[in-house]
């Protein structure tokens, strides 16, 4: 055979693709010849095998792949002999054709990596396959045809047999989506730029009233500056419609549809169940729906244990299923969901469900001792824990499920297990819908800036010392949604703190986490937006607590938190020093103090918070605010950045720094929307930090509940 270094690279790795596509049909359509209980259909699909073996067969003899040419030749003249006759295929026989395809597709690999096919590859099989044709020679008193077929049947190519699609690489479509995703990030930075025009026509409109001297020079410098941000804005619309498109494109080019990723499953299940002596089938719902083939190809090998753990683990024997009322044959089913932006996808059985007893000894833990059946049953994706309790061929070993969970986290997702009420166990995996861009919460821990996916953010607090408690073994914090666990985000990362004194509140994210919410205390939040992400590589693979590195709008990199991660650490957590068992706090009408320059802006301010039940008072500057806080204190402090006398970020340090008002919450509403404004305003001790041109009141009040 031909040397692969003797053709061209491209056109052989095209050819192995379409091997391994066309053996996965092959072995999909043998399996649905075997499931279906129709003649009429098992004759169709025999049919479409004839030529499917045909047209590979002339795709290996272009390359000169003689041993993948020779197995296509005898499969189809199994298979003509069928179509020829109308006869069914028998299960030895459709046996016989699953090892061939097996065949084909370990040839496909051997020449993907860049080896030379073996002289004997397949010899076996094509012996076999003649067999089978030497053998319905002899029943019929005839002899076969040993040669390729001269006249006989024909097999027209069908426009099924060739889609008219073309092949792109995938590492050219990754590349496209990561330069429109850099297009958008530049979409962001114009926004900002048209901003930054807004505010200095506005300092230029203040300068026209100083002096005579200096209102034509403003009022020139007004106008001009009014032009470049309309210009601004007109531009940035433009590049924002066309970035998006642009996106949207290469997204859809990349998808595929997440039944491509359950491809040859339901041999997988009819193997093992067949080598276990059970009876088993597999159900697929949600099939249709279309996902970044990223995602498809780093989630099928997770799948394929799990559908493998499902039928060897899960699903008893006929006998044992007869007595227990249910069916002779198990199911599998496989459901893919969009919830949001994020895929859900379920791998669940109808069998015996998860033995807690055998899981807790496997665990090392008396059954006794267990308080938490969920907290136990995630023990079952550590290394060597196993619900088998004798070592086979299929499982017993413990190395699989914690394969599976590492795999997922990869992909920047969690995995959880449950047992099925009616019987079974079942797996959720929830995972991003691409790996490309991700939606983050921009975090402070110290002096450095990291991000958390905002699929698993609930919403935005404020923790105060008195909130920390002990319940059990576990150090939690109270909430409104009831006590949580928490980890220190700064003490886990093992950097300085950031925020100071534990007596004072600190911010903290409400994070939705394998096993329930968690709380992660941060000293900052800095803002919310949609961000490249790009993988850690291979020397940063092992490391758990980062699921990828993601590009902020100024080209630093910012690492995404592994949410599954900041779980486990929560469940160590120690109480922080300082911190005590909170007390009961009666409910009060909380008095808010509005401070800006602005009597509009101030009188806006106060309807919308008295409509919610606030008691309000006004300041009009931070200087006069600062004197009324010590004259009357206030529970809430809301104040603009650019007042005379004293400005926001001025005033909000001389709370901070004031030994009575020091936890008093400060929700800063400005125009100023840089993101070094924001990490300014929140390092001067902010709880929020909100911006005028996208002010909503209803988020305003949701903000203001948070922070008192």
């Amino acid at each position: 055979m031909t040397k692969p270094e003797e053709f061209d690279r491209g056109l052989l790795h095209m050819f192995t693709e379409e091997v391994g596509e066309r053996a996965s049909d092959i072995e999909q359509a043998l399996l649905a010849i075997e499931d279906t209980g129709e003649a009429d259909e098992k004759l169709r699909l025999q049919e479409q095998l004839l030529r499917m073996a045909h047209s590979l067969k002339g795709a290996a003899g272009l390359l000169q792949v003689r041993g993948v040419e020779a197995i296509c030749h005898w499969m189809e003249e199994v298979l003509s002999v069928t179509v020829n006759e109308q006869l069914v295929l028998e299960k030895s026989k459709l046996d016989l054709l699953l090892t061939a395809a097996d065949t084909i597709r370990d040839a496909a690999l051997l020449l993907e990596s860049g080896e030379t096919l073996p002289p004997a590859h397949g010899e076996s099989v094509v012996d076999a396959l003649k067999a089978a044709i030497a053998t319905r020679a002899d029943h019929r008193g005839g002899k076969p045809k040993l040669g390729p077929p001269s006249g006989g049947l024909k097999v027209p190519v069908r426009a099924s047999d060739t889609d008219g699609s073309m092949r792109v690489s995938a590492d050219r479509l990754d590349t496209l989506l990561y330069r429109s995703g850099e297009l958008l990030s530049f979409n962001a930075i114009i926004r900002r730029h048209a901003e930054e025009a807004s505010l200095l026509r506005e300092q230029a409109r203040k300068l026209r009233g100083v002096g005579t001297e200096f209102a034509t020079l403003a009022a020139s410098i007004e106008i001009g500056l009014r032009q470049l941000a309309t210009s601004l804005r007109q531009d940035m619309r433009v590049m924002h419609s066309t970035a998006t498109a642009l996106d949207h494109e290469v997204r859809h080019a990349r998808t595929q549809p997440f039944a491509e990723a359950c491809k040859g499953f339901d041999r997988v299940v009819r193997d093992v169940a067949s080598a276990s002596g059970k009876l088993a089938e597999l159900e697929i719902k949600g099939g249709e729906i279309e996902i970044d083939r990223s995602i498809l190809s780093g989630l099928q090998d997770s799948l394929r244990h799990l559908v493998r753990n499902a039928v060897a683990h899960g699903i008893q024997r006929p006998e044992e299923r007869r007595a227990a009322g249910k069916p002779e044959k198990g199911k599998v089913l496989i459901t893919a969901a969009i919830s949001g932006d994020r895929m859900e996808v379920r791998v669940e059985d109808d069998g015996r469900g998860l033995d807690v007893a055998l899981l807790s000894k496997a665990a090392g833990e008396a059954l006794e001792e267990v308080k938490d059946d969920a907290q136990l049953l995630r023990r079952v994706f550590e290394p060597g824990v196993s619900t088998s309790a004798t070592v086979t061929n299929l499982s017993g070993r413990g190395i699989g499920l914690d394969i599976v969970k590492r795999n997922v986290e990869t992909l920047r997702g969690t995995a959880e297990i449950s047992q099925v009420p009616t019987g079974g166990a079942a797996f959720t995996l929830t995972l991003p819908l691409t790996l490309a861009t991700v939606r983050t919460l921009e975090v402070i821990a110290g002096k450095h800036v990291l991000t958390i996916d905002t699929a698993s953010v609930q919403r935005v607090i404020r923790i105060h010392a008195q909130d920390f408690a002990m319940s059990g073994h576990r150090c939690i914090v109270r909430t409104s949604i009831g006590p949580i666990p928490f980890v220190d985000l700064a003490t886990w990362l093992g950097v300085q703190l950031g925020r100071g004194d534990i007596r004072q509140a600190m911010p903290a994210i409400i994070v939705d986490a394998p096993g329930g919410p968690i709380a992660v205390l941060v000293d900052a939040v800095a803002g919310e937006q949609e961000l490249l992400a790009r993988p850690l590589g291979p020397r940063l693979a092992k490391v758990r607590r980062y699921s990828a590195g993601t590009v902020l709008p100024d080209g630093h990199i910012a690492l995404l938190l592994n949410v599954a991660a900041l779980a486990e650490a929560a469940a160590e957590a120690r109480l922080p020093d300082g911190a005590r068992v909170p007390q009961p706090i009666p409910t009060v009408r909380r008095k808010v103090l509005v401070v800006d320059d602005s009597k509009y802006i101030r009188t806006l301010v106060k309807l919308i918070l008295e409509g919610a039940g606030y008691d309000v008072v006004m300041a009009s500057n931070g200087k006069e605010a600062f004197d009324q806080l010590r004259d009357r204190g206030a529970d809430v402090v809301v104040a603009d950045v650019d007042m005379p006398s004293m400005n926001g970020f001025e005033l909000t340090e001389a709370i901070r720094q004031s030994e009575r008002f020091a936890d008093t919450p400060v929700v800063l509403v400005t125009g100023r929307g840089t993101l070094e404004d924001k990490v300014r305003g929140l390092r001067a001790g902010a709880n929020a930090y909100l911006r005028k041109d996208q002010f909503d009141a209803q988020h305003f009040l949701e903000t203001m509940r948070r922070v008192v």
